[in-house]
């Protein structure tokens, strides 16, 4: 789902001031000379409350020294408020009318014209960019996020609107039914903070789902240390296919070479995957 914001003060291009990108006639005007419409496919919305943009970029807490990427920039609502904070920003944007209207109408982005799924975001990361910012494209929402925690520097800090369902995943506890592989790969490195929830009116054309403004704050250690992340990440996504499941049974069912190392744990055969720490996680895949 792309979605749109502004309501900061406008930038200008060739001289001319930028119109309030969360105005609903604002928005219809630009896509019509773009020929373009939202694709409920994709769930494409716009954003049309101002006080949510500043939300996003508050949390976002941009200081000097930052240099921040923006995912699905759109019509550039977001980007707009971002550039306004005066740290360098590049935003990756797959829709080549969108990337077209971007290069012609913001001064200062490094724009990088490609579907986020495919870049390498170490790479960027090791140039020295910091924190993410983004409305995410709902379509590709919490496989970004899952690229993103891989990514090797990690991040300092990143920001995201998604749908409120994948924000409460995100933010799961142990023992609560949204509490998965989500929570576990996040909240690893991160303190994940739910701090806004966002109403579907604020959004046009409203979508039938909330959404909500997820902040993730870098640890300064992670909560455990993992010895093989890809042996660690097999071992939670496998036996989250059968949540409600024994660990015991589940790992005899499914990774036997993983059933010894339960007491070693401290995790009872008994236990269900929802019930066990991040922490324990760890033990069990080293």
């Amino acid at each position: 789902m792309k979605k749109e914001t502004s309501g900061t003060p406008a930038l200008q291009h060739s001289g001319t001031p930028l119109p309030r990108l969360t105005s609903p006639s604002v928005i219809r005007s630009l896509l019509d000379s773009l020929g373009h419409r939202p694709n409920k496919g994709l769930g494409q919305n716009y954003l049309i409350d101002g006080n949510i943009l500043g939300i996003i970029v508050d949390a976002a807490q941009i200081s000097d020294g930052d240099r921040l990427l923006e995912i699905g920039p759109g019509l550039g609502a977001l980007t707009q408020a971002l550039l306004a904070t005066g740290a360098p920003l590049t935003a990756i944007e797959k829709d080549p009318a969108m990337a077209r209207h971007i290069n012609h109408t913001f001064k200062g982005v490094v724009l990088l014209e490609d579907d986020v799924l495919n870049v390498n975001l170490s790479e960027l990361f090791s140039g020295g960019m910091n924190k993410i910012v983004a409305n995410l494209p709902y379509s590709v929402g919490s496989r970004f996020i899952v690229n993103a925690l891989e990514a090797n520097p990690l991040p300092e800090k990143m920001v995201f609107m998604v749908q409120k369902e994948v924000a409460d995943r995100l933010t799961a506890q142990p023992g609560s039914k949204a509490y998965g592989p989500l929570a576990i790969w996040s909240q690893l490195n991160y303190e994940v903070k739910n701090i806004k929830n966002v109403s579907p009116n604020c959004f046009m054309p409203a979508p039938k789902v909330w959404s909500a403004v997820v902040r993730f704050e870098k640890r300064s250690a992670p909560l455990a240390d993992v010895a093989d992340y890809d042996r660690f990440k097999r071992l939670v996504k496998t036996t989250f296919t059968q949540r409600r499941k024994q660990i015991g049974s589940n790992l005899r069912k499914n990774l036997p070479e993983f059933f010894q190392g339960l007491e070693k744990a401290g995790i009872d055969p008994a236990m269900r995957p929802e019930q066990i720490t991040i922490e324990q996680w760890v033990r069990l895949a080293d």
